[in-house]
C-alpha cells in the first residue's frame, strides 16, 4: 500500500498517510482541520516485472542459461552479458 504525504495550508503541519490507490486524497488536517494537499515526492519506486523479464543492464546471466540460445545466435556463453545484437 502506497505512503502519501501531505501539507496542511493552513497550519504548515505535514503528514504521510497510507492509502490505496484507489482512495480519494485527504483533504483536512488531523491537526487543525484545515485544508491539505497531496505533496508530490520522489517515493521509493518499484518496479514490476512479467515472469521471464529480464533486465539489460543487470549483467546476470548470458540469454544461453535462460532461453538455450543466445542473444546473438552464438553457440557458447556471449564475453559480454546482452550483448544487444
Amino acid at each position: 500500500m502506497p505512503t502519501y504525504e501531505y501539507e496542511c495550508d493552513q497550519c504548515n503541519h505535514r503528514f504521510e498517510q497510507q492509502q490505496s490507490i484507489k482512495d480519494e486524497a485527504l483533504e483536512k488536517c488531523p491537526a487543525c482541520g484545515g485544508n491539505v494537499r497531496r505533496i508530490v515526492s520522489g517515493g521509493s519506486g518499484f518496479i514490476l516485472k512479467s515472469p521471464g523479464a529480464t533486465n539489460r543492464n543487470a549483467g546476470k546471466s548470458c540469454s544461453l542459461e535462460e532461453t538455450g540460445r543466445t542473444c546473438c545466435g552464438a553457440t557458447s556463453r556471449c564475453s559480454e552479458p546482452h550483448c544487444g545484437s
